[in-house]
């Protein structure tokens, strides 16, 4: 039998989250991993430490700028591959906040102000770690290292959500004694969700038992096998705006709209969570693109109404690519794709004719169907004895284009 704990449950239904990349690196504008990509000397990079001020780093403005997305958690690197730390490490190491201009211990504010706010706070730790000589020199040392700075987090800072680490994929082959670490989060933080990133080789593997997610990292898969083991085990895609995860002021290629939006879409249709990543710049400041990127997002998402975080995947099977079912209570929702804008005689815009959109494996007697943007009944044929629904799906109301529009049934 599987188990399904409780805080895996919970967790699918935060459905959303923002991922917010922070660094030394933000000073540079170049990615997250310029230190080793642009091979910087690690003595002259480290110095970034003195300029590090967060002076525009506001707490309770990334907690709104994620409701304005309608992320229920937000994932924020607590310490990257650089190895420094936006947190008090309580003499640990002096590569931190607390010896940088900020003097400010930046994941104690964050923390704060998600659990004031009602949104669940995540951490991102890196294990694969560039500043620390141990993590060359001496191996286990440097894994006592790093759950000596997990712990501090996991007895001093109230109720976190969520840990997400991310570089186990640097050595493969290492005892990365994860029973140790993940014990110890279990002791302080039982209702922690454990993630660790696999990397882009090994999208969707388990490295431990204790794992409540397994990651897809700019992936796109067909399913998540969430019963591979006998705990119930989610899923996770992420993707970032454009082609960094840390902020690069001259990295243009944003994802459009509609590839954004199509990926929550997917992520839901296979039960899994999704993160929508942004870079802050180098104080902290949260970039007026993203900003109205998320809301932009933002809408669409309030569209859905709840479907997005409580609508459950369903084995109906749309005839048309991409069309999927969820459900909810004792109502389906159909998410229908490709849909055009309804023009006139003198400005066809594709959407005048209606689209016809057939869903087998409906079993439920169907008494009405409706848009949840604008509540229009559409018509629709249900053929009983084939379990088959067919919709006429209007095009969009000229003025409008949710991408993808959904559809209750009733």
């Amino acid at each position: 039998m599987t188990l399904i704990f409780k805080r895996i449950a919970d967790y699918e239904q935060l459905g959303i989250g923002l991922f917010i990349h922070w660094g030394l690196y933000s000073q540079l504008e170049v990615g997250e991993w310029t230190e080793l990509i642009h091979q910087r000397k690690k003595e002259k990079y480290e110095h970034l430490r003195n300029s590090f001020t967060a002076s525009q780093f506001h707490p309770r403005q990334v907690v709104q700028c994620a409701k304005s997305l309608g992320a229920k958690y937000i994932v924020l690197t607590a310490k990257h591959h650089e190895g420094f730390f936006l947190y008090d490490t309580k003499g640990l190491s002096s590569f931190d906040a607390l010896h940088s201009p900020a003097k400010r211990d930046l994941i104690r504010e964050f923390v704060n102000a998600c659990n004031e706010e009602n949104i669940k706070p995540f951490i991102y730790i890196a294990t694969y770690d560039w500043h620390s000589k141990l993590y060359e020199k001496d191996f286990n040392k440097y894994l006592q290292y790093l759950k000596k700075s997990v712990e501090v987090l996991c007895k001093y800072y109230g109720k976190i959500s969520g840990f997400w680490f991310d570089g186990n994929w640097n050595k493969k082959q290492a005892n990365w004694h994860l029973d140790e670490l993940y014990g110890m989060i279990r002791h302080y933080q039982p209702d922690a969700i454990i993630i660790n990133n696999t990397g882009l080789k090994n999208r969707g593997k388990i490295s431990n038992p204790e794992i409540d997610a397994v990651t897809y990292e700019r992936g796109c898969p067909q399913k998540v096998n969430h019963n591979n083991q006998e705990k119930y085990i989610s899923g996770e895609m992420s993707l970032t705006l454009n082609n960094h995860w840390g902020i690069a002021t001259n990295d243009l290629d944003y994802k459009s709209p509609r590839e954004i939006i199509e990926s929550i879409a997917h992520a839901r249709q296979i039960g899994a969570n999704i993160l929508i990543n942004i870079g802050l710049t180098g104080n902290g400041e949260i970039p007026e693109l993203c900003k109205n990127y998320l809301k932009l997002i933002g809408k669409w998402v309030k569209m859905t109404k709840n479907i997005l975080y409580y609508g459950k995947a369903t084995d109906i099977k749309a005839t048309s690519p991409k069309d999927f079912a969820l459900k909810m209570n004792d109502s389906f929702y159909l998410f229908v794709f490709n849909l055009r804008i309804r023009g006139n005689e003198n400005v066809v815009l594709g959407g005048e004719k209606v689209s016809s959109r057939t869903f087998l494996n409906f079993h439920k007697r169907v008494e009405k169907v409706s848009w949840l943007d604008n509540n229009e009944e559409l018509m629709f044929h249900q053929n009983l004895k084939e379990n088959s629904l067919t919709v006429a799906a209007t095009g969009f109301d000229y003025g409008t284009d949710w991408i993808v529009r959904v559809a209750k049934v009733i």
